[in-house]
């Protein structure tokens, strides 16, 4: 019976079920369907397991990212929660482009609140570095917006 068994497997589950296990990181997955029942777990196969490391690397790599800016230095903070728009009106030119030159005081976006428009104006004086918001974008309070150097 034994070698019966072995001839009715099929592979094809088994490699779908651990597909499904690396990419919703799970432990463990188990599938059943009348007298046929399997079940795979991550564990031995060093493959998976250095899979799930690189994941979390990126992962950590992003929110250090995201950390920097909100303590960097030139960085330009949402004072408010609301929505972002880079032009004064659809259609038109962004107040700011990547590289423009930045006086203190000057219009950078509008944010959006409570159906009132408000200029971000910067505070700081340099180069347009990074802008970090897309168009219509929501935004919450103390989120960076631009970089200028």
């Amino acid at each position: 019976m034994g070698d019966k068994t072995k001839k009715i497997i099929d592979n094809k589950p088994i490699k779908d079920l651990a597909k499904i296990l690396d990419e919703l990181n799970l432990t463990e997955v188990s599938y059943s369907d009348g007298n046929f029942s399997i079940t795979v777990a991550r564990g031995a196969r060093p493959q998976i397991i250095d899979n799930v490391p690189k994941v979390n690397k990126v992962n950590d790599i992003q929110v250090e990212e995201n950390d920097d800016y909100k303590n960097d230095p030139r960085v330009i903070k949402s004072p408010m929660v609301g929505t972002v728009y880079l032009q004064p009106e659809p259609g038109a030119n962004k107040f700011v482009n990547l590289g423009d030159q930045i006086k203190s005081g000057q219009t950078l976006l509008i944010i959006e609140a409570m159906k009132t428009m408000n200029p971000i104006e910067s505070t700081l004086q340099g180069k347009v570095i990074k802008v970090l918001v897309e168009n219509e974008q929501a935004v919450e309070f103390g989120q960076p917006l631009m970089l200028i150097g």
